[in-house]
C-alpha cells in the first residue's frame, strides 16, 4: 500500500518476494520497510504461496546501531504486547510507531 492505494507487485519467475517485518525495519534503522500486504487471486490461475514466521524470544532486545537511531530499544515481548494490545483497543496493529523516538 502507497498513499493510501494498493499497488500491484508483477510477478517474475527469475525473483522472490520477501515481505519485510516490523522487526527486521526496527533492526535496519527504517531502511528496509514492513508493507501492508494483501493477495488479489486469480480466479482461473492455481496460486501457490508459503506463509513463514520466525520471531525471537520474548527477552530478545530488539535495537538499531544507526546513529541517530529511529526507534528506542525494545524487547519482542514488549512488540508482541503492544501489537495484543493495539488490536483489542483499535482493531489493527499500529506497528513500530510506538516505539518512535
Amino acid at each position: 500500500m502507497k498513499d493510501g492505494n494498493w499497488i500491484s507487485v508483477e510477478p517474475n519467475s527469475q525473483a522472490l518476494i520477501v515481505n519485510i517485518g516490523d522487526l527486521f525495519q526496527a533492526l535496519s534503522n527504517g531502511l528496509y520497510r514492513s508493507v501492508k500486504h494483501r493477495v488479489v487471486a486469480a480466479e482461473k490461475v492455481e496460486r501457490f504461496s508459503m506463509a513463514f514466521f520466525y520471531g525471537p524470544s520474548i527477552d530478545t532486545v530488539i535495537e538499531s546501531y544507526a546513529t541517530p537511531p529511529l526507534y528506542r530499544k525494545f524487547t519482542f515481548g514488549e512488540y508482541q504486547e503492544q501489537t495484543l494490545k493495539d488490536l483489542k483497543e483499535v482493531g489493527d496493529k499500529v506497528g513500530l510507531s510506538r516505539f518512535l523516538l
